[in-house]
């Protein structure tokens, strides 16, 4: 049993007062203005430092020198946790994006694995691709983007008591596909799409949950169509995940989206590759040769390729460039995402993560009060740094 005393907590929606966290068996077990008893032998004094809770990435494609995509396997997502978890990432979605069906099919075999081993950190899989639109493929390698068959449906939705997320172009995908994977409880989000303002607001009411990397291959805001962008900042419900590295995305267009919607269905995601947490000078997507430059990821033609920052960095950047207030930002880092899965404690789940309160999973991070620097980070109870 360990107690954390003195803590400014940030239970995902608000600071309460200053805490004691009792966190026993990978548990939260209380959050009390109590004396620690005398029982527990491992105290830690944090002396007004912030608490909050641990960081959860739902678009994560590699880092420690490993792509999910050129390596599926459990060694690469050993790599990969070691490597953002000191970041603060307690929890992600290993990310694959447009592939074959060989590659997928290993993926899948590999997270099935993770999860029956209840591998920490691993929440489940998101797979990035391969049904978008050509005209919006980004990085991605247009001779694997097709449309599902019956095979494929069934392959990407067979991992069970873990999350499923699938990033498809709704414009080019039968109505009858998308039922049949929200049958299948499969989160979906819209993502290099090329969609109107019309076919997406339609592609909301048949289920499509939120929208991948807003602002970045989607159709934008136009004073005649909206576009993407335009219904996603418009639609209540849905969710967006953003990255906030000032180069997808100008801070400028993320403060206007941040007036525009509720801050509460914004999630921060890294959607960072192998370079993250190496010096590693360049890495391949397929055929094409990525370079790692002046802080980003990028081929010979300049396209983007994911991002060279952590949900932390995206959570820093938001904050020190004054888009929202430190109370705004840190359910971007956690609780909103995990509201989005559905494993904030509102459902029947295994897993309680976003909040930190009696019962939810013991995954936090501690970051100084001054600075926000990360101090120390806990997964299910057990202290990383």
């Amino acid at each position: 049993m360990i107690c954390l005393k003195n803590a400014r907590v940030f239970d995902g929606i608000s600071f309460v007062k200053q805490k004691n966290i009792i966190i026993s068996d990978g548990k939260i077990k209380d959050l009390t203005s109590r004396q620690p008893n005398k029982n527990i032998k491992t105290v830690f004094d944090l002396k007004g430092n912030i608490v909050v809770p641990g960081f959860i990435d739902i678009q994560l494609n590699g880092g420690g020198g490993c792509f999910f995509n050129e390596t599926p396997t459990e060694n690469a997502l050993l790599k990969i946790s070691r490597a953002h978890i000191i970041h603060g990432v307690t929890s992600y979605l290993p990310t694959l994006i447009t592939d074959d069906f060989l590659k997928i099919s290993q993926a899948v075999l590999t997270i099935k694995d993770c999860v029956k081993k209840f591998l920490p950190g691993i929440l489940g899989i998101h797979f990035e691709g391969p049904f978008i639109n050509k005209e919006k493929n980004g990085i991605h390698s247009k001779q694997y983007i097709r449309t599902p068959t019956i095979d494929e449906i069934q392959l990407m939705t067979s991992v069970k008591n873990a999350v499923t997320l699938i990033t498809l172009a709704p414009e080019v995908i039968e109505k009858s596909i998308l039922k049949a994977f929200r049958q299948k409880k499969v989160i979906l989000f819209a993502g290099h799409t090329n969609a109107t303002f019309a076919q997406m607001n339609e592609a909301f009411k048949q289920g499509v949950k939120g929208v991948t990397h807003l602002f970045n291959a989607c159709s934008q805001f136009g004073s005649r169509e909206p576009g993407v962008v335009g219904a996603s900042l418009l639609h209540d419900d849905s969710w967006c995940g953003i990255i906030a590295d000032g180069q997808h995305v100008s801070f400028e267009s993320l403060k206007l989206a941040f007036k525009v919607k509720n801050n509460k269905k914004f999630i921060l995601v890294s959607d960072t590759m192998a370079p993250f947490g190496t010096d590693m000078k360049r890495f391949y997507i397929n055929e094409k040769e990525i370079f790692v430059k002046d802080g980003k990821y990028i081929n010979a033609d300049g396209t983007l390729a994911g991002s060279a920052i952590s949900v932390y960095e995206a959570f820093k950047n938001i904050v020190t460039q004054k888009l929202v207030t430190l109370e705004e930002a840190l359910p971007m880092t956690s609780t909103n995402a995990a509201e989005c899965l559905g494993i904030d404690g509102s459902k029947k789940s295994i897993l309680k993560k976003g909040r930190l309160l009696p019962e939810f999973d013991a995954d936090l991070v501690v970051l100084d009060s001054k600075n926000l620097r990360i101090k120390s980070v806990i997964q299910f109870g057990k202290i990383i740094i």
